[in-house]
């Protein structure tokens, strides 16, 4: 790439470069790198926003023009974002409680209580030779979204009653099967009341365990960052790489000194590349500042507590954003979240192409031990207006935390959702 060109030159180079090399990578983060280098100038005050995002949509039009299924990416870049709803949750309840039904061993894993309509994960497993009559022949792994399971009419809508009376059906809205097995979400056409104590399906009572208290939530304004460095910030969180490309950290970096909007021998090159080679690699560095470097103690670490503790609690806006934590879910690795954000987008951009904003939400976490962990998207889907699915730390828990703070952060505020650990490791 040229030197000492102009920021909108070396933008328009960048593009070229996509599309000379259009097709022999990975399609899905072509315009990828353009996109960071917009956000890079727009960030230093060396482009105008609408003027970048004017020039990505001439070179997305182009490959759209020479790429398949390039009409869906012009789609995309010219949505913008959806309405959102207003998420809650009363009461979550994770369990493993089983019954028999339709020749199955079936179990309810998790319960979701929310003023609108009550959400039931449920699974079940056919005898060992048999595939599963309620999920009808399938033969390979797949998500049905707006499905449940087929075969048997009775395995289409549950019937749920509460111990106050209140009697519900329950449609499938989303599933994964295999020959043998399928997990299912349920959601009830009317809520069922959070105090209860059982809960039938389909006349099988199963007992729930007792009610825990909520957590503690509310939200606060976060202290405002130079654009620049929370340039910076987003691209190292989004640098994982799982999909192919560059770091997007070094593209950035290598946009401005290029150009000569930021000198080589300026302290924040030094200070971010040491931030950001600390998080590929997980080995902390002297002096990091915060809060990456009690981020970086738990990485290398393998002693997580193995369990899952239900959460229930909802934060109707963070920057605009609802967001619906169901449970936590722990492994000696790594611990993740179920959660719901609407608008959805924060958990729907996987492969960001061309799209020059980054999400809006990032998922920050930090325990009573002076440790911090940050998410990174996980399985999920949903639409614009909705998305659920789960966000996965790169360190496991420390086993002496009695206390998690989940901190979802925008630009100017965060959640903050407190919740205990007790009981996380307890077998029983």
């Amino acid at each position: 790439m040229s030197r000492n060109a102009d920021p909108e030159t070396y933008l328009r180079l960048s593009g070229e470069h996509i599309l000379l090399a259009q097709g022999r990578g990975n399609n899905m983060v072509e315009g990828s790198a353009m996109a960071i280098i917009g956000r890079a100038f727009i960030a230093a005050g060396a482009l105008d926003p609408e003027q970048t995002r004017s020039i990505l949509k001439e070179y997305s039009l182009a490959m759209a023009l020479r790429l398949h299924g390039g009409r869906m990416r012009m789609r995309h870049m010219a949505a913008g974002q959806a309405q959102g709803t207003r998420l809650t949750a009363l009461r979550a309840v994770v369990c493993a409680l089983s019954f028999d039904a339709f020749d199955e061993h079936r179990t309810l894993d998790r319960v979701l209580f929310a003023e609108e309509a009550t959400h039931l994960d449920l699974s079940g497993i056919a005898p060992r030779g048999q595939a599963s009559r309620s999920m009808g022949p399938v033969r390979h792994m797949r998500m049905m979204r707006g499905m449940g399971p087929g075969g048997l009419p009775g395995a289409q809508t549950l019937g749920v009653v509460d111990d106050q009376g209140t009697a519900a059906s329950a449609h499938p809205h989303g599933s994964h099967a295999s020959d043998r097995s399928w997990q299912a979400t349920f959601v009830t056409d009317v809520p069922l009341n959070p105090e209860t104590r059982w809960i039938e399906i389909d006349s099988h009572r199963l007992e729930l365990p007792p009610r825990t208290p909520p957590p503690e939530v509310y939200v606060e304004a976060v202290e405002e960052i130079d654009p620049l460095l929370a340039m910076f910030y987003k691209e190292i969180l989004g640098s994982d790489q799982r999909h192919g490309g560059d770091d997007p950290t070094e593209v950035a970096m290598g946009a401005l000194l290029a150009t000569g909007v930021l000198a080589a021998d300026d302290s924040l090159v030094t200070d971010v590349r040491r931030i950001a080679g600390a998080v590929a690699s997980g080995v902390p560095v002297p002096d990091l500042r915060e809060p990456w470097a009690s981020l970086l103690g738990r990485f290398s670490k393998s002693d997580g507590p193995t369990g899952r503790i239900p959460i229930g609690s909802a934060i109707d806006s963070v920057d605009g954003y609802s967001v619906r934590f169901d449970s936590l879910t722990s492994e000696p690795t790594s611990f993740s979240l179920s959660l719901a954000v609407s608008p959805g987008d924060p958990l729907l951009r996987h492969f960001p192409g061309f799209d020059l904003e980054r999400s809006t939400l990032d998922w920050w976490a930090e325990d009573d031990r002076m440790n911090s962990y940050v998410f990174f998207n996980g399985s999920g889907g949903g639409s614009g207006e909705l998305a659920q699915g789960e966000v996965h730390s790169l360190a496991p828990l420390d086993p002496q935390a009695t206390v998690l703070r989940l901190l979802p952060t925008g630009p100017t505020q965060r959640g903050v959702v407190t919740i205990p650990l007790a009981g996380l490791g307890d077998p029983s």
